[in-house]
């Protein structure tokens, strides 16, 4: 083995045009100092992150449009970005750390040059990966290629090892001759291959302790120590964002002080108003294509899931685990996958499940209760369900002229039973809440529904079918 080549572990290296090799990318040569390419390396990730958060200022775009409402949330993200900042989102499970991380990704170039073969891809003009070094010191051409943005996630488990947070690199192998980038020499882990990326640290705080310690010194001088006190010799240029739950959450375990000293702290909490909760549900919903869900649904919904989040929800003292915005998601995911199976142009009610089992579906897993309450998830679910329709319906109800109200009523009175699905121009008051025409149907029913929960003078007899109270007493006589 050439003494030469164990030097270039510890080696700083710096490119120029006067000491570069050939530079090639798919089989032609390139002048990577021309201006048609000097954008795609010799830059930091903080610097190709800086510059972009200024032209989205210039530009007085959102660079993440795609997070709903946190006005107060992204301009902290903006001005630790801007300073160079290790970022902690700190919140409960569900409420989008994980989205604002790959959200922050697109402040990263959308690609860069690197040196083509390398487990890390490394920059031409400053490797840090010893292999790269020894290639752009000794070769005579030196291929390249591009890669897009990286975002690695780095997940929160108690069993991970040294190996796989930071890599294997065996100084042995390189003294036995092997060659710099042979398997046994060198196998990055997931720190090394968020190198010129986003490192993304889920659940930081579930991380053994022990590695936690490793981070401490990544987090500020972007380099490691192994627990046997080897540094590790390469200085990792990724953007370092990570997330925890609050500390009484269950399952989460503590950040070491001086970690939490070396990140700037975020809170992230769930959507402030039920719009934004609705618009965060049918942005994220799987299933994008099936029948409508009206407004009037969508609230239904929405308030259920913010009610057993709610302190004043009479079930308060029993949730221990709230659902988060995923609940919310999987309501409409579910009410609209039910509403298409069966062929309805909008979403109805039965398409909750005659004891709302598929509402239960979507929030049975996504929330706690005490382990000794004297009520069960379902009921807790029947009942909260049960008080958003009430609020929806009165809120309804409210709205209706009192003169139209008695059309409806002398309309129902001459029908008697009204059939919603066969009634579609029984009342222009509930083509007016429609945004269209497949909304129909839906709007029957919810207007029914409210007269029927506000008034009595109605009530509901099967899927979609009303009776009129006096008409209904008669034929039971």
């Amino acid at each position: 083995m050439k003494i030469m080549e164990f030097e270039y572990i510890f080696e700083e290296v710096k490119i120029k045009p006067s000491n570069a090799p050939k530079f090639t990318l798919n089989g032609e040569e390139i002048d990577i100092w021309s201006e048609k390419f000097a954008n795609y390396h010799s830059k930091s990730i903080v610097d190709y992150v800086r510059e972009n958060l200024v032209r989205y200022e210039q530009m007085q775009i959102d660079p993440f449009s795609e997070i709903v409402g946190k006005k107060v949330e992204k301009e902290l993200v903006k001005t630790a970005l801007m300073s160079g900042s290790n970022i902690l989102f700190k919140g409960k499970k569900g409420y989008g750390k994980t989205t604002f991380s790959k959200s922050i990704l697109k402040l990263l170039p959308e690609k860069i040059l690197a040196i083509k073969g390398c487990k890390i891809h490394d920059d031409p003009t400053q490797p840090v990966c010893f292999s790269c070094k020894k290639r752009v010191l000794e070769a005579n051409s030196v291929e390249l290629t591009f890669v897009p943005r990286k975002w690695i996630r780095i997940p929160g488990d108690p069993m991970m090892t040294t190996r796989q947070l930071i890599g294997g690199i065996s100084i042995q192998k390189i003294r036995e001759g092997y060659d710099l980038d042979h398997p046994e020499v060198f196998t990055p882990g997931r720190v090394l291959k968020a190198h010129r990326g986003l490192a993304y640290f889920d659940e930081l705080g579930s991380i053994p302790s022990a590695l936690q310690t490793l981070l401490h010194e990544l987090f500020e001088e972007k380099q490691i120590t192994t627990p046997e006190g080897d540094i590790i010799p390469m200085r990792i240029d990724a953007l370092i964002i990570a997330s925890t739950n609050p500390a009484n959450y269950k399952g989460v375990s503590d950040i070491k002080e001086p970690l939490l000293d070396r990140m700037e702290q975020i809170d992230i909490g769930p959507p402030e108003t039920i719009e934004e909760e609705i618009e965060i549900g049918l942005k994220n919903m799987s299933l994008k294509k099936g029948a409508r869900i009206p407004e009037w649904h969508l609230k239904i919904l929405a308030s259920a899931v913010r009610c057993m989040r709610s302190k004043n929800c009479r079930y308060a003292n029993r949730i221990e685990v709230e659902p988060s915005c995923r609940a919310t998601i999987k309501l409409f995911d579910h009410v609209r996958a039910s509403a298409t199976r069966k062929g309805h142009e909008a979403v109805m009610l039965s398409d909750y499940g005659e004891r709302f089992e598929i509402v239960k579906l979507a929030l049975r897993s996504r929330f706690e209760i005490d382990y000794d309450a004297e009520i069960s998830k379902d009921e807790i679910v029947e009942a909260v369900v049960n008080d958003a329709i009430d609020s929806v319906c009165s809120s309804i109800y409210a709205s209706i002229p009192r003169n139209v109200f008695n059309d409806i009523m002398e309309a129902i009175a001459e029908m008697r039973v009204v059939n919603v699905y066969k009634a579609n121009g029984f009342s222009q008051f509930a083509h007016s809440m429609c945004k269209d025409s497949n909304e129909i149907k839906s709007a029957l029913e919810i207007l029914l529904e409210s007269i029927a929960r506000c008034s009595g003078l109605v009530e509901r007899i099967g899927d979609g079918i009303y009776a009129y109270k006096a008409y209904d007493r008669q034929t039971r006589v």
